[in-house]
């Protein structure tokens, strides 16, 4: 059987649609490597965020008479056991 005209536009349909499905793939996975590139800096920069804000907000006080809280140090003498309003 000899090749003729129909036969290699037939392979070349072929290859170039071959060609333009690799083609569309590599710019689909093109696009979703972008995409989740800007998504990660994004909550990259969420998360850096969220450490400022904690960084540069005030901090809760403790309460200094809470009642029932005792506090315990260790001295040459033994260990003293206070309230944490009498701590001076």
């Amino acid at each position: 059987m000899t090749a003729n005209a129909t036969d290699f536009g037939s392979a070349a349909l072929g290859a170039f649609l071959r060609a333009a499905g690799l083609v569309a793939l590599a710019i689909g996975a093109t696009l979703a490597l972008v995409f989740a590139f800007f998504a990660a800096v994004v909550v990259g920069l969420m998360i850096a965020g969220a450490a400022l804000a904690m960084k540069l907000s005030p901090r809760r006080r403790q309460p200094r008479g809470t009642p029932g809280v005792l506090d315990a140090r260790q001295t040459p003498n033994g260990w003293v056991v206070e309230t944490s309003s009498w701590k001076s």
